[in-house]
C-alpha cells in the first residue's frame, strides 16, 4: 500500500508540473518577456518562416539581430519592431 501511495503522489506531482509548464507556455505567448532572446530556430517557429526568408529579412534590414560568429540572436524587441513595421490596421470594421 505504501508503494502505491508513493506512486500516486508522484503521478500527482508530475501532473502538476505538466500543468504549470503548459500554463507558462500559454502565458509567454500572451505576454512575451521583453528580455527574451531567441535563436534562429525559435524566430522561424515564432514567425512561421523558413531559414532563407529569415535571412532575407535580416539582409534587407527588416529584422534586427545580434551576431556572434555564425550565431544570430533576436530580442523580443527586435521581433516586436518587425511586426509593428508591417502591421496594418483594419480598414473595414463595419461587419454587419
Amino acid at each position: 500500500m505504501n508503494n502505491n501511495k508513493k506512486q500516486s503522489e508522484r503521478e500527482i506531482l508530475e501532473e502538476i508540473l505538466q500543468t504549470l509548464t503548459e500554463q507558462k507556455k500559454t502565458l509567454e505567448m500572451i505576454v512575451p518577456n521583453p528580455l527574451r532572446i531567441y535563436n534562429n530556430k525559435e524566430v522561424m517557429e515564432l514567425l512561421g518562416v523558413k531559414d532563407k526568408y529569415l535571412k532575407k529579412l535580416r539582409d534587407n534590414g527588416y529584422l534586427g539581430f545580434s551576431r556572434e560568429g555564425d550565431k544570430y540572436w533576436y530580442t523580443q524587441k527586435d521581433v516586436d519592431c518587425f511586426l509593428h513595421s508591417f502591421h496594418y490596421e483594419p480598414f473595414n470594421s463595419d461587419k454587419n
